[in-house]
């Protein structure tokens, strides 16, 4: 049914005359849960585009010594989508306009509240209980617009769309969920005041993401992580449609694919990140269990070089061979790294495993670093 909805919105929009249409914002984000019945290696996945004017992309960690490690992309005092050694993953989307939204910026902000989420829950459904405590106390804002959270562990996953006064929860333990910037949990349209060009720009982020995945099940039978990685960088509409709608465009501004593994989500459960636009740097791998990251991801240089290939070349600009082929041949490394991590795993060396891991991924990002030339003045 999803799927016929989408596809017939996507159809109007193509309908409509130019001048119609509506422009890019610079605020959007387009996000995705893919379970294991269709990953094919026993891998939760967790993605999102996030879409924003912000350019202050960096990759962070929790504190030494924090229970729950996590990793995580966004600011650097914020948490836009992250993943702890729980194996529970969470993401943030504007939501739509409403009529109970919280412009009180005494409260906390998304970033922040999925922050302390991270650092406090080990399921998705303790999550969701933990975001319902927030609206409670009335702790939450995020200017006009309401929130669309997502939560995935090793066993279940939920979308919980809200506004500052009202919240909904759809669960889901298999397949996939696709959601841009509007509600589809029951009972939150009435809380929407969103405008028609707001609603189409959305439900047409969200048809290229239905099709993406659904290209990928019809050639491979699954949904892999290139597959999505491919999906992040799209930046065009079919034919005779508006080229501007798509998941990636010029104020996409990073993406994250959080991986959890079902068997051992404290050590093998990793996230694969691009610091900056899509179509302008590369994946690299992060694993949960990481010690340390690569200077450049966390001091705004790996994200400022995105930036300046952008406004140079612009948001269609091919991603260069080179870098594709580097960051095959570097994730290929890295699944390898795992299955011998898993091994180890299996034997009672947990040590062993993250000290492979962690050398693993650090040789690729001084590779990335590199090519990227992140090392040059």
């Amino acid at each position: 049914m999803i799927r016929k909805i989408s596809a017939a919105v996507f159809s109007f929009l193509c309908l409509l005359p130019l001048s119609v249409q509506c422009e890019e914002v610079e605020h959007e984000c387009t996000s995705w849960m893919v379970f294991h019945d269709l990953t094919g290696n026993n891998t939760n996945i967790l993605h999102k585009n996030r879409d924003s004017v912000a350019r202050n992309v960096v990759l962070s960690m929790s504190e030494p010594g924090v229970k729950r490690k996590w990793i995580a992309s966004g600011s650097k005092t914020g948490v836009n989508m992250g993943l702890n050694t729980s194996g529970l993953a969470g993401v943030m989307n504007s939501g739509e306009k409403c009529i109970h939204p919280s412009n009180d910026k005494t409260r906390k902000s998304t970033p922040a509240i999925l922050k302390e989420i991270m650092s406090s829950c080990d399921t998705a459904a303790q999550a969701v209980e933990r975001l319902k405590q927030f609206l409670k106390e009335k702790d939450y804002h995020h200017g006009v617009k309401g929130s669309i959270f997502f939560f995935m562990d090793p066993k279940e996953g939920y979308v919980c769309e809200m506004t500052a006064e009202v919240i909904t929860v759809q669960p889901y333990n298999s397949g996939y969920a696709v959601r841009a910037n509007i509600w589809q949990n029951p009972q939150m349209q009435r809380y929407s005041r969103n405008d028609v060009q707001s609603y189409l720009n959305s439900s047409a982020r969200a048809y290229i993401a239905y099709s993406g995945l659904n290209q990928a099940l019809d050639k491979y039978g699954k949904i892999g992580l290139f597959d999505i990685f491919d999906l992040s960088r799209h930046c065009k509409m079919p034919e005779k449609s508006s080229e501007k709608r798509s998941v990636c465009f010029k104020f996409t501004n990073a993406t994250a694919s959080l991986e959890i593994d079902r068997q051992y989500p404290d050590v093998l459960s990793s996230g694969y990140f691009t610091i900056g636009h899509p179509r302008h740097t590369i994946y690299v791998p992060v694993p949960v269990c990481a010690e340390k990251l690569h200077p450049a991801m966390g001091d705004l240089s790996w994200s400022a070089a995105s930036w300046k290939r952008l406004d140079t070349l612009g948001v269609e600009a091919p991603v260069p061979e080179k870098w594709l082929k580097y960051e095959k041949e570097s994730m290929g490394k890295y699944f390898n790294a795992k299955d011998k991590a898993r091994k180890l795993l299996d034997s009672g060396k947990r040590a062993e495993a993250v000290t492979l891991l962690n050398k693993t991924a650090e040789e690729i990002w001084n590779g990335a670093a590199e090519i990227l030339k992140l090392n040059k003045k």
